[in-house]
């Protein structure tokens, strides 16, 4: 399996996670640390390894005849070879114009930039009712987190945020614009997502539950 080795100065032991996107592993070092002292540990935690990857969910390629969320809704994806309209929606299906060897692509292109467009009108919405500024709206394909702050308020998320349902959409957003105010998780920053959304816990709960899934599509 493929295993990546990353170090991290901030890190104080060897911590392995599962990669869902490769089911492979990704190990982050402290900076001491050896590359044969992480492969070692690697080895001591296989029966843990295998155990996880036994538990990731099943990979949903961009294929026809797939069945694929749209902010929690399923969509069957239907191939228009003939067809000149890019990616559209049709009453649960999800239509796709061009040549079958770019139809993963197109597709994968298409929910990136509506999740872009989603979230940033979602982000500047929630950033009124606080009365502060957005800065830049970025989407890339993360797996350690669904979104992110940066200190001048740009905003980054997880293009999958599109696939998930509505409720956890909006509190992503919701959790993000509030860190433009506070950088913490404390009390004052849940009070702040709460007034921007009334879903966290429903939101949090889905995401432990079934946020792998997402990253398991595609």
């Amino acid at each position: 399996m493929p295993v990546s080795l990353k170090r991290n100065r901030q890190a104080r032991r060897i911590i392995m996670r599962v990669d869902p996107k490769t089911d492979g592993v990704k190990l982050t070092l402290p900076w001491y640390a050896s590359e044969a002292e992480a492969l070692g540990f690697l080895q001591s935690q296989t029966a843990w390894l295998l155990r996880r990857l036994d538990r990731l969910p099943e990979r949903i390629p961009f294929a026809p005849g797939q069945t694929i969320p749209i902010l929690g809704e399923d969509h069957i994806i239907e191939h228009h070879p003939e067809a000149r309209r890019g990616v559209w929606l049709n009453e649960g299906r999800v239509c796709v114009s061009g040549d079958a060897d770019h139809l993963a692509r197109r597709l994968g292109d298409w929910l990136k930039k509506e999740a872009k467009q989603r979230l940033s009108e979602l982000a500047l919405e929630k950033a009124a009712v606080l009365g502060v500024k957005i800065g830049r709206v970025t989407v890339r394909d993360t797996t350690s987190r669904w979104g992110s702050c940066a200190h001048d308020g740009s905003l980054n998320f997880s293009w999958r945020m599109i696939l998930a349902p509505g409720f956890v959409f909006d509190f992503i957003v919701a959790h993000e614009v509030a860190h433009i105010i506070e950088r913490n998780h404390g009390p004052q920053f849940h009070a702040l997502v709460q007034t921007l959304t009334p879903h966290e816990e429903q939101a949090e709960a889905w995401l432990n539950a079934y946020g792998q899934r997402l990253h398991r599509i595609g």
